[in-house]
């Protein structure tokens, strides 16, 4: 049985001072460092992103779905749009998913809310893997990127 709460917003959400203008954009999966870990008992930690605002000094706010962690558990929180540093797309590993039309970025909202999870055991690689195999169904990416996602970050098989 699913113990999924329901989402909540984001700690610090700036999603009601930059909200989503509704134009396409591009959408990316972030991953931890530059570099794929080898190690798999220490997995990275990926979420998804488009940018709903561009400020001063490389600045822009990050409209994120993420599963995120909070000491010992793990929440989806949304709205989340956060300000962040552009440097962090050189500090991580950054990849396309697509340019998005509002429709599919609210669609990929629809479906990270419907991703399951348990508070305390599940990790956000795994969610991650599991909304991106939605995202193929839903043909919102190909599942040749899924797997090159899958093996690039790595995210667990199934």
């Amino acid at each position: 049985m699913s113990t999924t709460p329901i989402p909540t917003r984001g700690s610090g959400d700036l999603s009601q001072v930059y909200n989503d203008d509704w134009s396409d954009k591009e959408v990316f999966l972030q991953a931890t460092g530059l570099h794929r870990n080898s190690d798999r008992s220490n997995p990275r930690h990926v979420l998804i992103y488009w940018v709903n605002a561009t400020l001063s000094g490389g600045i822009e706010v990050w409209d994120i779905t993420q599963l995120e962690m909070h000491e010992h558990w793990h929440q989806y929180h949304y709205p989340n749009a956060l300000k962040v540093d552009t440097k962090e797309r050189s500090r991580n590993q950054t990849i396309s998913l697509g340019i998005f039309t509002p429709e599919q970025r609210e669609q990929l909202l629809e479906l990270a809310a419907d991703v399951e999870y348990d508070r305390v055991t599940t990790e956000s690689h795994v969610w991650m893997r599991n909304l991106l195999a939605k995202m193929v169904q839903e043909k919102l990416i190909t599942y040749r990127l899924f797997n090159t996602i899958r093996e690039d970050v790595p995210l667990p098989s199934a």
